[in-house]
C-alpha cells in the first residue's frame, strides 16, 4: 500500500479544520484521508481532536446552557 505524504497546503487546511473545531470524522471526510491519518497528522501537529467523551460534555454544557437561558 502506497503511503500518500501530506503536504503542505494539505498541513494547512488541517489546521485551519482543527482551528474551526471541526470533528475528526468531519475532517476526514474533507481531506479525502481516513480518520487515523488525520488524527495522527493532528497530533504530530501538537493538536489532537478531542475524544468522544469530551465532545459530548461539551455538547451537554452548551445545552443545559441554552436551556436554562430558555428558561429565564
Amino acid at each position: 500500500m502506497a503511503k500518500n505524504r501530506w503536504d503542505d497546503e494539505q498541513i494547512e487546511i488541517l489546521k485551519g479544520l482543527i482551528a474551526r473545531k471541526i470533528s475528526l470524522a468531519r475532517a476526514a471526510v474533507i481531506m479525502k484521508r481516513p480518520q487515523s491519518s488525520v488524527q495522527i497528522q493532528a497530533r504530530r501537529l501538537g493538536a489532537p481532536f478531542p475524544g468522544v467523551r469530551a465532545i459530548k460534555a461539551r455538547l451537554k454544557a452548551q445545552f443545559d446552557e441554552a436551556e436554562k437561558k430558555a428558561l429565564r
